[in-house]
């Protein structure tokens, strides 16, 4: 049995990696940190599973209220957000050579925004995502940007897709 599922879609992260960088304040970043911002954006019900700070706990609150729903619970994050990888890596490398981020800062795993203008086609559909994928771009562009990648209380400890303990300190 053939299943479509958009984490598994290269089109469709390459558009989703493009709507982060959009709306992104930050000039760089590193490769996992927009990975992990990519997974909770294709699966917007696992925010619920960040462990988030207690200053950003209110964000939490306000912009995911608990709206669980059991057929979008994923038995092993970890494991989906792994087999996303190779579509993740593919999709940047797409829009390095596109033009949209820089290709020379991505071979030491950071993303850089260019100048180049998203066309208009694709940026209206970008300005007209779903309300639960604008909740999660808005949860990732605030506050929450500001916390580190690396670390124990880092994005990576806090959601627990990536391990840390070997990060450089």
């Amino acid at each position: 049995m053939l299943v479509y599922h958009p984490a598994f879609d290269l089109y469709n992260c390459i558009f989703r990696m493009l709507a982060l960088l959009s709306f992104t304040r930050e000039d760089e970043l590193y490769l996992d940190k927009l990975r992990i911002w990519d997974f909770y954006l294709t699966f917007p019900n696992e925010v619920r599973d960040i462990s988030f700070p207690k200053d950003l706990r209110p964000l939490k609150e306000k912009i995911f209220k608990d709206r669980s729903n059991p057929y979008e619970d994923l038995s092993d994050p970890k494991r989906i957000f792994e087999r996303m990888r190779t579509y993740q890596l593919s999709a940047i490398k797409c829009l390095a050579v596109y033009g949209f981020v820089d290709s020379n800062l991505l071979s030491r795993n950071k993303i850089k925004k260019t100048n180049k203008e998203i066309p208009k086609e694709l940026q209206d559909y970008i300005n007209n995502l779903p309300h639960e994928k604008v909740n999660v771009i808005k949860l990732v562009t605030s506050d929450f940007v500001n916390l580190p990648l690396f670390g124990d209380k880092g994005l990576k400890a806090r959601t627990g897709l990536i391990e840390f303990k070997y990060d450089p300190r």
